[in-house]
């Protein structure tokens, strides 16, 4: 039998893999060692030429290319077509990878439309600007970054990046649409464009500005839900309003915007505006120093999820994955810490969690109980930045894995089983499942690095990974770039560029055809160490229970004792389920977690407010009808007038609105209601106004996010407006009911 690549590649006049004579005068492709066991765990095996799950699960790559695959008891075959057109082709020891490789690119093709951009997946038409962008910085952009381009282009509307639908109506409650810049970013150094860098600066510059003016939060914080996880249920506690997302702080997204002002800091000093990009500098510097004092956790190493609560947040010490994953790749975390990030990162036997541990039992799988793909390729990326040999080869095997079995690169599978079925949701073809894939070994495997001026060479092969892998036909600058990785480690021994000895950069100078061979040596320090976590869930939040005296709770299936919470503070720890607090005056706010005897702790309860009677006020707004409800539209009644309030004491106070907004359900849409807070005539900040619940119900009323403004003693006059800051995605619907506006004192 002849056995035949479907894909022949020649580098520097050689094929990587030379053919040899088998006596029967049949002419073969001499591979590396099918059998060698790239991959085992507790769960699954990753050979050469196979994945073993167990004898209901398994695929295996056969020598002509076909992929017979074993799932759930149901044998299948299928085949990827030949890799076409100019792509930069990977071809590689083991079939495994060639063939994951394939499907991932063949797959990125089929969603390419007419137009030149990307769809989201097989389930989903449109562009969306979350996906395209981590899917660009990924490493999509390697593979096509012209249809990357248009995919970011077909994201800005008015000259600033939209938002994509969400929960409560979409910005500013969902807030990450700044991942656009450092896609943007990418973009530029891999086409150095300098018409692409002068537009997205002033996109990006322009969407920075808008949400400084209406995001901002006390301490320096950034608001908004945390980036990629936007169904609410999935991943906040079950108390929380939409509002309460939008008042929130999380993890992700605050990585995000001061990477966005980092990047406008580089595009201004690209385009020689050296004032401006030390002002966007100076922004990023002070976000980060905020993300260090708000949400590391001292006790190890990595970061908290999110700040959540209503006026006393508190750092919910859950591990976000993408929070933590960004915070190595983006340089909120250097060195040792780094690295030891990503060490005890919490990963599962079929792939990294979205955070851990999860959410209770009563939660199904999407976000919750899944590992994502595109999520599994930031911590190759990851593992690979901080040279982490195990972690890489563990990412591959996982991603590899679930793409052989489904046959298709998927949205997301089970923690549980490492398959598509039980989830409420999984698209096939997902675009940054694609870009995950494609990115562990454009900057996981071979370690490439952009700068403005220059592509760098960082690999990173796994010892059991040993053997030859070549990159063909990219495309870089003017150059067709080839590269060819041997041996293991991350140590370059040897580097010929053009067979010249050279350093393994290439300049944007360079022209024509360019052969990178890369031989690499294992490194003195081991090949790193992960963290294989049990998947684990969350216990439920305390329940409040009416109590003659003090606080009470239901107790908690799975407790061992709770803790108590006083204005954001701890103060008590009780294995009994009621509390007496001491007399206190102002405004006081309890909240309750249930802890395990193993640790594991759920999420505070609901605040349960006691306000001094000199703590808290109502008014009503005095809208152009009269009514007892203020309903407010663009089009006919935008601003109100509310009574004058009387402030009794200084102090800092909340203030925020009793609403209904029903234009939408309150997991999408993109008709969140803006207006901006005047006091005594000067700007206090903004009040956001999501939906509340399902589309049509205007009677539905929660608070609204707050504005925390210092005040003083006497007469003050309240405006709710609509102003320049309060457009939102929609710009045409921009509606709420209003009954009251409240008055808080939290100090």
């Amino acid at each position: 039998m002849c056995l035949e690549s479907s894909v022949s590649l020649i580098f520097c006049g050689t094929e990587v893999f030379p053919r040899v004579k088998k006596k029967d005068g049949c002419s073969i492709r001499l591979f590396m060692d099918q059998d060698r066991i790239l991959y085992r765990g507790e769960a699954f095996t990753l050979t050469g030429n196979s994945v073993r799950q167990d004898a209901a699960h398994w695929a295996e790559v056969q020598p002509d290319g076909q992929v017979k695959t074993m799932k759930n008891g149901r044998y299948s075959e299928w085949r990827v077509l030949p890799e076409a057109g100019n792509a930069p082709h990977y071809r590689g020891s083991f079939e495994v990878l060639n063939k994951a490789y394939s499907l991932a690119l063949n797959e990125a093709g089929s969603l390419l439309n007419e137009e030149g951009t990307f769809r989201t997946g097989a389930n989903w038409p449109s562009v969306w600007t979350r996906d395209i962008s981590y899917a660009t910085h990924l490493g999509l952009g390697l593979w096509n970054v012209h249809a990357c381009m248009k995919s970011l282009n077909a994201r800005v509307r008015n000259g600033e990046v939209e938002q994509d639908t969400g929960t409560g109506g979409s910005w500013p409650i969902s807030s990450d649409r700044v991942v656009w810049g450092m896609a943007a970013w990418e973009v530029y150094c891999l086409t150095g464009d300098a018409g692409w860098l002068a537009r997205s600066c002033r996109v990006l510059e322009k969407t920075c500005m808008r949400d400084e003016q209406v995001l901002a939060a006390t301490g320096g914080l950034v608001k908004g839900e945390s980036s990629f996880l936007d169904w609410r249920e999935q991943s906040y506690p079950a108390w929380m309003t939409s509002a309460d997302i939008g008042d929130s702080c999380s993890l992700s997204t605050m990585v995000l915007h001061a990477e966005a002002r980092k990047v406008l800091a580089r595009m201004f000093r690209e385009l020689g505006l050296e004032e401006k990009a030390r002002e966007w500098e100076e922004k990023s510097a002070s976000l980060s120093a905020v993300i260090e004092r708000f949400f590391r956790i001292p006790e190890h190493a990595l970061y908290g999820q999110y700040l959540y609560g209503r006026g006393y947040p508190v750092l919910s010490e859950k591990v976000d994955s993408l929070g933590n994953l960004l915070c190595v790749l983006l340089g909120q975390a250097h060195g040792p810490h780094a690295a030891g990030m990503v060490a005890v990162l919490p990963h599962c036997v079929y792939g990294i969690p979205c955070f851990h541990p999860q959410m209770p039992d009563g939660v199904p799988p999407y976000h919750n109980r899944a590992m994502w793909p595109f999520l599994e390729g930031y911590y190759a990326q990851a593992a690979a930045a901080v040279e982490n040999e195990s972690a890489l080869a563990l990412a591959f095997a996982c991603m590899v894995r679930a793409a052989l079995l489904c046959g298709t690169n998927k949205e997301n599978v089970l923690l549980e089983t490492g398959l598509d079925e039980g989830l409420l949701l999984s698209s096939d073809s997902q675009l940054w499942s694609i870009a995950g894939m494609l990115g562990s070994f454009y900057k996981g495997l071979f370690g490439i690095r952009l700068q403005p001026d220059s592509m760098k060479f960082r690999p990173c092969v796994p010892e059991s990974f040993e053997g030859v892998h070549e990159l063909a036909g990219l495309e870089y600058r003017g150059m067709t770039v080839d590269v060819r990785l041997r041996g293991h480690g991350r140590r370059i021994a040897r580097c010929l560029v053009n067979g010249q000895e050279a350093p393994p950069v290439l300049s944007p100078g360079m022209k024509g055809r360019v052969f990178v061979e890369l031989e690499l040596v294992a490194a003195e320090e081991g090949a790193g160490q992960v963290n294989l976590a049990h998947m684990g869930g969350s216990l439920e939040a305390p329940e409040w229970k009416a109590a003659r005296h003090g606080i009470a709770w239901e107790a908690v299936a799975g407790a061992d004792y709770y803790r108590v919470y006083r204005n954001g503070i701890p103060v008590s720890q009780t294995e009994y389920c009621h509390y007496m607090p001491a007399p206190s005056r102002g405004d006081v706010s309890f909240q309750v977690m249930a802890v395990a005897l193993d640790g594991r702790e759920s999420y505070l309860n609901e605040p349960n407010d006691y306000p001094s009677a000199d703590a808290r006020m109502e008014t009503r707004p005095c809208g152009l009808s009269g009514d007892e409800v203020w309903f407010s539209r663009v089009t006919e009644s935008p601003d109100a007038l509310c009574y004058n309030v009387n402030i009794d004491k200084p102090g800092v106070y909340r203030v925020d609105a009793f609403f209904a907004n029903g234009t939408f359900d309150v997991s999408d849409g993109n008709t969140c209601a803006l207006r901006s807070l005047y006091l005594d005539g000067r700007r206090a900040g903004t009040l956001a106004f999501p939906h509340t619940s399902r589309s049509g119900n205007w009677e539905h009323f929660i608070y609204s996010t707050a504005v925390e403004v210092v005040m003083t003693p006497g007469p003050c006059r309240v405006e709710v407006v609509y102003d320049s800051f309060s457009e939102n995605m929609n710009r045409l619907v921009n509606d709420m009911v209003i009954k009251h506006l409240r008055f808080t004192r939290i100090s």
